[in-house]
């Protein structure tokens, strides 16, 4: 279990059995199998079909502290509601998954392909994935960026050109074009992480 949250800590996501057999440094990938069942049967922890469907259903006293971050929606739909009354979800991460512990954070759902082919920490933004965003009102040009645009939150890396900003998708489908936008427009926060879909479940009762 230390071992399979350490790697959600450090990854995002869960490990694959070969994955935690190399950690472990085990012989054999029944015996990770055979460890996976036991805790399966004790309830420590949640298996479900493919190569990292696993999740930890209960914590680790190993003195890891954890901050409650809110989902407020999805990118790309409709105006992000980042008030407390809003929020539809929340997730408790890790301290280490947030760029500044002392910034404000909150979880966005990303809706499509046009950031398909963006990497962060080694890990794709796709579909259904969720993003953990630093509320900010400004950026840095190359920082993924969650903007809002025509009342739509959008996921996109930020550019600058002479007297003007671009939003620039990085997709493999060729349909999503960037977008030029004047100085004015609204940055609602910088992503600095991903976690895979299905790595973590909400507590859709925390509100």
């Amino acid at each position: 279990m230390e071992a399979i949250n350490r790697w959600l800590v450090e990854c995002g996501l869960p490990p694959t059995v070969e994955e935690l057999r190399q950690t472990l440094n085990v012989g054999s990938k029944r015996t990770i199998l055979r460890y996976l069942k036991w805790l399966e049967d004790e309830g420590d922890i949640e298996r479900w079909p493919g190569a990292r469907g696993l999740r930890l259903k209960k914590n680790l006293s190993v003195g890891i502290e954890t901050r409650e971050i809110p989902l407020v929606g999805e990118a790309t739909a409709g105006a992000l509601m980042i008030a407390e009354e809003n929020h539809q979800g929340s997730v408790h991460l890790p301290i280490q998954f947030l760029a500044r512990k002392d910034a404000k954070h909150f979880l966005l759902r990303v809706k499509g392909d046009s950031m398909n082919q963006a990497i962060l920490h080694d890990v794709h933004i796709e579909d259904g994935d969720l993003v953990v965003v630093e509320q900010r009102a400004n950026a840095l040009p190359g920082e993924v960026i969650v903007a809002l645009v025509d009342g739509e939150a959008t996921i996109k890396r930020l550019a600058k050109g002479d007297g003007y900003y671009m939003l620039k998708p990085e997709s493999s489908n060729k349909s999503h074009s960037p977008v030029i936008l004047l100085e004015d427009f609204q940055v609602q926060g910088v992503v600095t992480r991903v976690l895979k879909k299905g790595a973590f479940l909400l507590d859709e009762n925390s509100n």
